[in-house]
C-alpha cells in the first residue's frame, strides 16, 4: 500500500523538508495518515508520504541536492502505538510543537541537528562566536561613559549586538566605566561594561544568523563571563612576575597599591563592582604590609585580604590573562 499526500502550504525557507513515514502492519493507513498530515502540516512541513514498512527500514536525515532544489529528507517510522519514530526522538499527535521545533532544527541545519553547547548554540557556533569575541578592544575605557563606549564596540563587532532597552537606560543612568579594558577581548569587556548597570551578555542564534543580545540577568541563564578559568595549571606561567620577589614596605591606600601593581604586572586588573558595592568594600582602605621581601602574588593576597577581597586569574576570550578581583 503506498499513500502520498502534500501539506497545503510550501515553507518559505530552504532547503525544503520532505518527511517519509514507514507504516507498521497492522495500522489503519488512511486514519493514521490523515493524523499526522495535519500534524506535521501545522509544523510547516511541504511533502509527507506514507508506505508500508519493509525490511530494513530505519529512522533517519538525508540531505539531497543544492541551492534552490536543496531539500531534507526524514525517514520516520509510524508504530503500531501510533507514535511517529524519528532521529529526533519519539512523537505523538500531541508533541506538535515539540516535532516542529525539532523540523525546524533539521531544516536550519540542513540535515540532522548538531548536539547543542551553552546559550544553545551549537560547537561550531559557540566556536564562531568565541573567535569573534576573542578581537581586541582598541580603546580606552576607563572613566568613558558606557553607553559611549558601547556604541564604538558595537561598530567594530563583527556580529550584531542588540541591547534591551532597560539596560540601556541603566547604563545612562550609572558611572563612567570603571576599569581599563584596553586591549582586553571584545567578549570580556562587554561583560564587564553591562555588569554594573545588571546587564549580561548572551549570544544567540537568530533569524538572520548568530547575534550578541545584551540583556538583564536571568535566574539560572546562560551569560557570557567576565573572563575565563585558565587550562593551564600553572598560572605563573600565564603571569610569570606573579612569583617575582621583591623587597615591600606597605602604608598605603589599597587603590594605590593595586594601581602600583598593576603596572608592574603588565596585566588588566577587572574588579566584580557590583559586589564591591554590596558588601561596602571600601578600596580606599588602608592596608599595611611590615618591611619584608616576598613575591607580588603574596602582596595581592595580603592586601587584598585586608580589605574583603580576593583575586584569581583568568584568561580572556583571546586566551589573554587577567586578574578578577572579588569580595571573600
Amino acid at each position: 500500500m503506498f499513500v502520498s499526500l502534500c501539506a497545503a502550504t510550501a515553507l518559505a525557507a530552504k532547503p525544503r523538508v520532505e518527511v517519509e513515514i514507514a507504516m507498521e502492519p497492522g495500522m489503519s493507513g488512511n486514519a493514521a495518515a490523515q493524523k499526522w498530515v495535519k500534524v506535521l502540516n501545522d509544523a510547516g512541513v511541504t511533502d509527507v508520504h506514507f508506505r508500508s514498512s519493509q525490511d530494513g527500514d530505519r529512522v533517519a536525515v538525508e540531505s539531497k541536492g543544492s541551492g534552490a532544489s536543496a531539500a531534507v529528507k526524514v525517514t520516520a517510522q509510524l508504530t503500531s502505538r501510533g507514535a511517529l519514530k524519528t532521529s529526533g526522538g519519539e512523537f505523538t499527535y500531541s508533541d506538535g510543537p515539540k516535532l516542529k521545533k525539532w523540523l525546524d532544527d533539521v531544516q536550519a541545519s540542513g540535515g540532522l541537528p548538531q548536539p547543542k553547547t551553552v546559550f544553545g548554540l551549537t560547537a561550531k557556533q559557540f566556536d564562531e562566536v568565541k573567535k569573534s569575541l576573542g578581537a581586541p578592544v582598541s580603546i580606552s575605557t576607563k572613566g568613558v561613559r558606557p553607553e559611549k563606549v558601547l556604541e564604538q564596540l558595537r561598530a567594530n563587532s563583527k556580529l550584531p549586538l542588540l541591547v534591551d532597552p532597560t539596560i540601556a537606560q541603566a547604563m545612562a543612568a550609572d558611572d563612567p566605566i570603571r576599569d581599563e579594558l584596553d586591549g582586553v577581548s571584545l567578549g570580556t569587556a562587554l561583560a564587564a561594561i553591562v555588569r554594573p548597570a545588571g546587564g549580561v551578555l548572551v549570544p544567540r542564534a537568530g533569524a538572520n544568523g548568530l547575534e550578541l543580545v545584551i540583556a538583564e540577568l536571568k535566574t539560572g541563564g546562560d551569560m557570557w563571563p567576565i573572563g575565563w578559568p585558565p587550562q593551564e595549571n600553572d598560572q605563573s606561567k600565564l603571569i610569570p612576575k606573579l612569583l617575582e620577589f621583591t623587597d615591600v614596605e606597605i602604608e598605603l591606600p589599597l587603590s594605590d597599591v593595586l594601581k602600583a601593581i598593576q603596572e608592574r604586572l603588565k596585566v588588566p586588573f577587572l574588579f566584580d563592582h557590583n559586589d564591591i558595592v554590596r558588601k561596602k568594600v571600601d578600596l580606599a582602605k588602608t592596608v599595611k604590609i611590615p618591611a619584608t621581601k616576598t613575591f607580588y602574588r603574596k602582596i595581592l593576597d595580603r592586601v587584598l585580604a585586608q580589605a574583603g577581597l580576593k583575586c584569581e586569574v583568568r584568561v580572556d576570550d583571546a586566551g589573554k590573562p587577567l586578574l578578577w578581583i572579588a569580595p571573600l
